[in-house]
C-alpha cells in the first residue's frame, strides 16, 4: 500500500511539471501575428480619401471689365477666404508583403477640395459703369476668379508635401502594432 502511494505522488509530481511546463511555453510565445497584403489592403480603403493637410488662405482679387471710364468699365477689388484641402486615396495605394517586410506605395498627393467662404467677401475701390452693372455676374465672375487665384496659391505652398509627409505618418500609426513591439514585421513607405 506504501509503494502504491509512492508512485501515485510521483507520477503526479511529474504530470503536474509536464502541465506547468507546457503552460509556461504556451504563456511565453503569446499570439502570433500574421499580415497580408489583402487584410493592409483592405484597411486603407476603409480609409479611402484621406485629407492629410489643410491650407487657410487670405486671398486678393481685382476685377476689371469693359474699356470706357463711368459708360462701361467697372472695376472693384475684393478679399476672399479659402480653405484648400490637400491628401491620398488610399484605396490606390498598392501592398506587398514579402515575409516579415511589408511595403506600401502610396499615390502622389492630390488638392481634393478648394472651398471659398461667401460670407468672407469683401469689396473695395469699386467703379461702376452706366451701362454695365449686372451686380450678380460680377460677383459669380469674382468667385471664378478666387477659385483660380486660390489654386495658384497650392502650387506656391507646400501643401502636397505636408500631404504627404502626414500620410505616411497615419500609416505608420495605423500599422503599429504588427510593426512594434516584437510582433516581427517592417514597414517600408514609398
Amino acid at each position: 500500500m506504501k509503494k502504491l502511494q509512492v508512485i501515485l505522488v510521483v507520477v503526479a509530481s511529474i504530470a503536474l511539471i509536464a502541465v506547468g511546463f507546457l503552460a509556461s511555453r504556451l504563456l511565453e510565445s503569446g499570439p502570433e501575428v500574421t499580415v497580408s497584403a489583402t487584410s493592409i489592403e483592405e484597411r486603407l480603403t476603409r480609409c479611402s480619401s484621406l485629407t492629410t493637410a489643410r491650407l487657410e488662405y487670405r486671398g486678393l482679387v481685382k476685377y476689371e471689365e469693359g474699356d470706357i471710364p463711368l459708360i462701361n468699365k467697372k472695376a472693384f477689388s475684393m478679399i476672399y477666404d479659402a480653405q484648400i484641402s490637400a491628401g491620398i486615396d488610399l484605396g490606390n495605394a498598392q501592398v506587398e508583403v514579402h515575409g516579415s517586410d511589408i511595403s506600401i506605395t502610396l499615390p502622389e498627393p492630390a488638392i481634393q477640395d478648394i472651398t471659398i467662404d461667401p460670407d468672407s467677401l469683401e469689396f473695395y475701390d469699386e467703379q461702376f459703369a452706366l451701362f454695365n452693372w449686372t451686380d450678380r455676374e460680377d460677383t459669380v465672375k469674382a468667385m471664378d476668379y478666387a477659385m483660380e487665384d486660390a489654386q495658384a496659391k497650392t502650387s506656391q505652398s507646400d501643401i502636397l508635401a505636408q500631404a504627404k509627409e502626414q500620410a505616411q505618418t497615419v500609416i505608420e500609426t495605423l500599422l503599429a502594432p504588427v510593426t512594434e513591439d516584437g510582433a516581427g514585421y517592417t514597414l517600408h513607405i514609398q
